[in-house]
């Protein structure tokens, strides 16, 4: 366990802490994933695989629990290596589960990654921030860490509430105050299933505007 004391020594980069490769495939995948998941709602609509999310449903259905629980995992490594951006990985489960199953399968899998995210940034502290960041970011996680250490409770009530907030940023410089686990997961479970909702359901309404007219 990282004290208070080193948690402050640690957040002064070392440059051994840069790891380029890994830096830029984590960086990539969002955009990658996106890409992939635009192509493949664009050859669905085309083709007449589905000729709607009702088909894609029955579908879904046919693989039963191991679908839910593919998915579950696939949400809950997003906070760390996220695969699509934002709150889309979210809308791909409303698509494929409906918007309710969707919402709270998406809200079990983040749960558990931004759990998996806090101890991971308390056991390791900035060399796994370095990892899973961009520089950009980077400097956002020092800046937010330094400015808001002692108001990190409402910090994150703030991030979930507000959808389109950087709440995976807050919950790696959580990690890195004298948060106690205790008190972040009440904060994450009270906050984050309003957090998913909402994200999911904007992103859904700009979708259904923009790319596919489902």
């Amino acid at each position: 366990m990282i004290n208070k004391k080193q948690r402050r020594e640690q957040i002064k980069p070392k440059k051994s802490y840069r790891a380029p490769w890994q830096q830029k495939v984590i960086q990539i995948l969002p955009v990658i994933g996106l890409a992939a998941f635009i192509l493949l709602l664009i050859y669905i609509r085309r083709s007449g695989v589905f000729s709607s999310i009702a088909d894609l449903q029955h579908f879904i259905k046919h693989f039963g629990s191991f679908a839910v629980a593919a998915f579950i995992v696939v949400q809950a490594i997003q906070p760390i290596v996220p695969f699509l951006p934002g709150g889309f990985a979210t809308v791909v489960g409303m698509l494929m589960f409906g918007n309710i199953p969707g919402i709270l399968y998406s809200y079990i899998g983040l749960v558990v990654g931004e759990i998996g995210l806090f101890l991971l940034i308390r056991r390791f502290g900035p060399k796994f921030a370095h990892l899973v960041l961009s520089e950009k970011n980077f400097q956002k996680f020092e800046t937010t860490l330094q400015d808001h250490t002692q108001d990190i409770k409402r910090l994150l009530i703030v991030c979930f509430i507000f959808p389109f907030f950087p709440d995976d940023l807050v919950c790696l410089v959580a990690g890195m105050t004298d948060l106690s686990f205790i008190e972040y997961l009440k904060i994450l479970l009270t906050f984050k299933l309003w957090s998913v909702a909402s994200y999911g359901y904007v992103c859904l309404f700009i979708l259904n505007k923009t790319v596919a007219n489902f």
